[in-house]
Formats: C-alpha cells, structure tokens, sequence
C-alpha cells in the first residue's frame, strides 16, 4: 500500500516574526562557577536569588563526587560583581527551593518545613515544619522576614490556623489538597489556610506584593475550584473541564480572596508566579509542546496579555519594575529566536526571554554552552543572571576568581553589554527537531535570523530536476557540499545532508545568503537519526487505511494500517542523488526499521512490536523522506475512542517516539 502525505512539507514551514522597537540584553559575562556538585541521579535542583545590594544567592542540590551515594547540597552567596565567593556552605538537608529577602536573608524549602539562614549563611534562625505530610513546592520571602510558602498536602494534616481562607480539608485524606502559610520573621505560622473548596489540585508556586499579598499558581484538578465572581475565567467557562491551570491572591492576613481565576482552559501545567509593583502578576505555563505566558489586572478580572513561545517548556519566571517579564525556557531546535546570542546545543538548551509590559517579544535567545535546567535571577538594572548546568560546548568568557573550573555555570545579562547577534541558531531532524546529530539523507530545519529572505520560497520542481541547491540567493553547505532545499526563509530553512556524509565523523553546517556566510554549527555524523513528521509536536501527520488524515475525530481502526512518514533512517539501495524524487522502481532502505507500541503497566514500560507491511523511501517524494506502514494492533481495549497511542519509530542505533490515534474496539 504506496500513498503519498502532501501535508508533510507544508507542516515545515514556518512564520515570520515582526520586529518592535526594544532595548536589548547583552552578556556581561559567563563564568564557571565552583560548586562541588555533580548529579548522579539526574540534573540537580537548582535556584537563584538576589538581595537589595545586588549581592547573588545560587542553590544547587546534587550529589558530592562521581562514586558519592549521599545528597549534598550547598548554597553560595557571591559579590554582586559575581566574581567572588562571600560564603559557601554545604546544607545538611536537600532543600527543593530558595527565596531571599532585601536583607540578605535566605529562606530554603526543604521536603515538608522551611529554614531561615541569617545573612552570615551559616546560623540558622528557624527550622519550621509546616505539615508532616506537606510538600513545600514553593517559596517567597517580603521585605519584613516573612516568609509565604505554597505546596500540598494528601492526608489533611495542614495545621489551618483559625479565621484562614480555609480550615478544613477540601477533600479528606489521601487527596492532593493546596495549601498557603506565612511564617513570621522568628518562623511561627502566622496563617495557614487550604486552598481550592472542595476541588483536588496542587499548588507550585508563590510569589508575594509590598503589602504581603500572596500571589499562588497551580493546577485544579476538578471544576469544583473556587473562583470570584468577575474573574477572567471560571470552571463555568470550560467545557468538558479537565483540570486547569489557577492564580489565586490572597489578602494579606490570609482570610480572604482578592480573586480567583483559572488561566487556561486546556489543562495547562502551571510553572511560575511573579508580580510586579503595580500588583500586575504574570504567570507561566505548558500549554502542549508550548510556553504560555499571561498577564492579569490586579483585580484579577481582566488579562493584560497572552504570549505563546512555542517549541518550549517554562524554567522560570520573572518580572522588573517597568513591568518586563523575563522567561527562562528548556528549548527544542524549533523555538523562534529573536536577537539571539548563542547558538542551541546538542540536547535541551535554556533560553532567555524577554517580553514588555504589554506582551511584545522583545528578545529570545539561546544561553551559551547551557542545558535546559537552569535558575534564574533578577538585580536592579536591569540585570539577569542564568545559572545552569553547562553542555559539552560550554565556553566560559571569564574565570571566576581563584578558581578556573566548575561542574557549574553563571551567565550575567544587561543592557549595558553591547548585543553580539548570532544568525544561525540552531539545526534539527525535520520531524523530531532533535538536533543531537545528522545522518546523511536526513531532511534538516535551520533556525535563526537574517538567514534567508522575508518572504519564504519553494522550489518549482519535477521528477527530471528533483530539488534544487540554490534557492532565492540562499545556499546551505555541509563541509562544504551545497545540500539541496526545500523552503527558505528569513527565519527557518528546509535542507537536505548530503548523502555522502560519512558517519562516525562531524559535519560543519553553513548559511550562505546574498553571498555572505553565516556562522557555522557542527554536529556529528550518525548512521541513522530518525524524526517522524508530526502535526503539532506529539501526534504524527499519519494517514489511515483509507487514505484520510489519522485524527482524534477520525482515528484508525485496531487491525487497521497505518502510515507514518519520517526522515533521517539512513542510506537507501540503490542511492539516489541528492534532491532526487523517488520514482519506479522503489528502492530500500539498508537498515530496517519497527515500530512497537508501548504502555504502562504494573511492571513498568512494555513494549509490544507492531507488524511492519512497508518501510522504504516514500513514493514520489524527496529522496529522504521514508514511509512506514504498520498495523495497528497491541493492548488497545482499555483506550477510549481517539486516544492517542504512544508509539516509537525504531531504526537500529536510534528511536524516535510519536503517537497516532486508535478507536476502541
């Protein structure tokens, strides 16, 4: 069965960004910083903080030396030149957040209680358990040594303090129930108080006004989440609620509601809360394979703004006195720069971004040498600082005094530091944009600015001429071999390796356009490096059995086959030339390629293969392009009608998950 997807193409193709007068962040510098700790389990915790002299606080819990069985964890407070240690201590327990006050207090969350240091960072003011079974998910702190936390309880142990919000447990025990407390400056709860009526839910994290307003976010797990009459959005106003991202302000004594509104309707996972001095408080969620950022009224009844970053998962969040927010991003390949610094990594890379007061992107880009996980932290200035775990290509541009290494990394940013533009951003596989590596034949997206001309062009082409390797002044090179392209474009290109690139060794990627060359980036060479082509990030540009598009509303039949196209599964036999389109005879792809479906169960992920009836270079498509046929079979009674499968594409040395969807028996 031989059928041809016409969507692929048009899936890769993206939109200009419009340009808006802004004032732009430069790098100060960046620097390794010299904490003794490295991850074994996974990245670390990290959290970044500063105080009223501009003095920066960095929090990084990980595990002491490679073969070290034990948490360690340390907290460092440096000159607000950021090139000296002030102090440096190692913390006795593992502390999941940190808030720092104008004094230079630090406030840390442990599991379930909070410790006030004093600004010595060694002596400890109070260890404050807050419940026996709470989980402090986040922490902030006022001018006054108060401290605000937020998290959840499961067994209704919050000791509610009378005349809170709240003083029962919404739901009993053995549920997730918010919860909000104050601890006074010696760290006696001042108030504690549930959160959320008589609805399930979590709560992660909180963020605190002059006046001492606690200002919450997280996700309502059931319609029956209170909200103020004349909020921006309540549960009345979700169809078929299925949980939903919430931002809640409380008065200052915790009695009350200022309001109470829900933010997303398609159960969006809250990230982070900031307000700014005019009680305008921003929030950040994953809203699909996307960052949502909004910004509310103080009355909670109106948004200010709704800004979508694509290609993204929300870090952190941050805004300054002007009312800019400030977005700390784990990014894919895809995510749209905009005055970019740096170019992307291999795996996850941070970005930084900045929107104005009324939404407008004003700058996007990628943080040198970093992986996704990563602090922020704002000064007066304005200044950022991103503090993260630093990727093989990590190029420090000063050293941090008496020290030239860290397993650890801070970058400093402000308008003070001229702009240094990087056009070419990042590369990745077509379908996954993962931009781990490059097989040859592999169908790639290029990413940046000025790469390419504002209005996007497609090549006319035919099965004599296949794809061209020059296109509207643009050319594409790979160690110096043009590759031909598919669509250029100021901000993205569509090109295709060559198919002579030998594996085992590093491609260097350049942009040539107008006659002048770009930056380069390097990756290395794979034998395979498989990308199925999705519709929006998860769920693959499939067709059914019978030739229509595989949707929630039209899914395939168990037995039925389905097709799901890709690129980048290695060479083909016999080989075609670059940009050539398949014709007759179909050749084969030399490696073999499965699909097996996979689900949880009791004894954790299992796999089942699915039968394979085609995979080979797509019929009268680019060479590149592989087409796979498999029936659709496996443990799907228990899915409802239009559930999306979660199914992986296997070529030998890589595998690349996707999902299509399948009707219930």
């Amino acid at each position: 069965m031989m059928r041809k997807l016409s969507i692929w193409l048009v899936l890769l193709i993206a939109t200009a960004a419009v340009a808006s007068p802004q004032t732009l962040l430069g790098v100060d510098y960046s620097e390794p910083v010299p904490f003794p700790v490295v991850s074994e389990y996974g990245p670390p915790a990290l959290a970044a903080g500063t105080d009223a002299q501009g003095s920066l606080y960095l929090l990084a819990n990980g595990f002491a030396g490679q073969q070290a069985t034990t948490a360690t964890n340390y907290i460092m407070k440096l000159t607000p030149a950021g090139d000296r240690i002030v102090y440096q201590d190692a913390l006795p327990f593992q502390a999941t957040g940190m808030a720092v006050d104008p004094a230079g207090n630090v406030y840390l969350a442990g599991t379930n209680s909070v410790e006030k240091l004093a600004t010595d960072g060694k002596t400890v003011i109070y260890t404050t358990t807050i419940a026996p079974d709470a989980v402090v998910a986040g922490i902030a702190a006022d001018a006054n040594g108060c401290a605000y936390v937020t998290g959840w309880t499961a067994t209704g142990d919050l000791p509610a303090t009378p005349g809170a919000l709240q003083q029962t447990p919404p739901t009993g025990n053995y549920h997730l129930d918010p919860f909000v407390a104050r601890l006074k400056a010696e760290g006696a709860i001042d108030f504690a108080t549930y959160l959320g009526g008589a609805s399930q839910g979590v709560a992660v994290a909180i963020a605190v006004d002059a006046a001492g307003s606690a200002f919450v976010t997280g996700t309502a797990y059931s319609a029956g989440f209170p909200t103020t009459p004349g909020s921006y959005l309540q549960a009345s106003g979700i169809p078929n609620f299925n949980g939903a991202s919430f931002l809640v302000r409380l008065s200052p004594d915790g009695s009350s509601l200022v309001y109470s509104t829900l933010t997303d309707p398609q159960n969006g996972e809250s990230s982070s809360v900031a307000v700014d001095s005019a009680d305008n408080a921003a929030v950040s969620f994953t809203a699909g394979s996307s960052t949502v950022v909004m910004r509310f009224n103080p009355q909670g009844t109106a948004l200010v703004f709704s800004k979508r970053l694509p290609a993204a998962s929300p870090v952190a969040l941050a805004v300054d006195a002007a009312g800019n927010s400030y977005v700390l991003l784990s990014a894919q390949a895809n995510f749209p720069v905009k005055n970019n610094l740096a170019t992307c990594g291999a795996n996850a890379t941070a970005v930084l971004a900045v929107l104005d007061a009324g939404g407008d992107l004003q700058q996007a880009t990628y943080v040198a040498g970093s992986q996704g996980q990563a602090a922020l932290a704002l000064a007066s200035g304005p200044v950022a600082y991103v503090f993260g775990l630093p990727d093989a290509t990590y190029t420090p541009t000063r050293q941090f005094a008496g020290s030239s290494t860290g397993l650890l990394f801070l970058a400093r940013y402000s308008a003070n530091a001229k702009p240094q533009p990087v056009e070419l951003a990042c590369i990745g596989n077509a379908g996954s944009y993962d931009s781990t590596g490059i097989a040859g034949g592999e169908i790639v997206s290029l990413f940046g600015e000025g790469i390419g001309p504002a209005a996007g062009a497609q090549p006319q082409v035919d099965l004599q001429t296949g794809f061209p390797k020059q296109l509207a002044n643009v050319t594409v090179t790979f160690n110096g071999t043009p590759g031909p392209l598919l669509y250029v474009q100021d901000n993205q290109i569509n090109a295709i390796a060559p198919w002579s690139l030998p594996s085992g060794q590093t491609v260097q990627i350049c942009v040539v356009y107008n006659g002048n060359t770009t930056n380069c980036l390097t990756r290395p060479i794979l034998v395979a490096h498989p990308g199925v082509f999705t519709v929006d990030g998860s769920y693959a540009a499939a067709l059914n059995q019978d030739g229509t598009l595989n949707t929630a509303a039209n899914p395939a039949p168990v037995g039925s086959t389905v097709s799901v196209f890709a690129t980048g599964l290695g060479a083909i036999t016999p080989p075609e030339a670059d940009g050539a389109i398949i014709g007759s005879p179909l050749p084969a792809d030399v490696l073999p390629a499965e699909v097996y479906w996979q689900s949880g169960s009791l004894i954790g992920l299992v796999s089942s293969p699915l039968d394979v009836t085609y995979a080979g270079p797509a019929p009268f498509e680019v060479a590149g392009v592989t087409q796979v046929n498999f029936v659709v079979g496996g443990n799907v009674l228990y899915l409802g009608v239009g559930t999306p499968i979660p199914a992986m594409l296997n070529a030998p040395y890589y595998s690349r998950g996707f999902q299509v969807y399948v009707a219930q028996q």
